[in-house]
């Protein structure tokens, strides 16, 4: 009887112990596939936010996958809400203007906040024009990854700014 008692008991202690850490390995599990997944879908994000940030294209875009709260610092320190964004169109013509390269991005995934970091250079009629880190944030507003925020600064390595930087409005 003693030998049923220790045996049941030990079977329930070791179904407790697995029942305890089963769940954390299949979230674990699940949260890295769940991470790999959502950072395909911000570096797409990413990708449709530079293809639209431009003159003809921008007014659209940001209605759709902008969040409401967007604000950024450009790296000529001119910072901008959504309103103040879409007023400058000196400054989305002439990112309309330029093809950009991009390099060393790094995406980060935190529940329903993305950080990407990296550098892209710029260029108008193929010539360097400019360098600049970056670092972008999107959220993650039902099911959509809403570009959120944008902090631009110049590489050491970049031409010097080009004269828009300096202008007033």
């Amino acid at each position: 009887m003693k030998n049923l008692l220790s045996i049941t008991t030990l079977f329930i202690m070791a179904s407790i112990l697995y029942g305890c850490t089963a769940p954390d390995k299949v979230k674990s599990d699940t949260a890295v596939d769940n991470t790999e997944i959502s950072k395909q879908a911000v570096d797409s994000a990413f990708k449709r936010m530079w293809q639209n940030v431009t003159f003809t294209n921008l007014a659209g875009y940001m209605k759709t996958d902008v969040a409401d709260d967007f604000f950024a610092i450009d790296a000529d320190g001119v910072s901008a809400n959504m309103e103040e964004t879409l007023a400058d169109t000196t400054r989305l013509k002439m990112l309309e203007s330029l093809k950009f390269k991009f390099f060393d991005q790094k995406i980060k995934v935190y529940d329903h906040v993305a950080i990407i970091n990296g550098r892209v250079q710029a260029f108008s009629n193929d010539i360097y024009a400019a360098e600049v880190l970056y670092t972008a944030v999107f959220v993650e507003q039902g099911g959509v990854w809403k570009y959120k925020n944008w902090q631009g600064t110049w590489s050491k390595n970049s031409p010097p700014p080009p004269a828009f930087a300096n202008e007033k409005k």
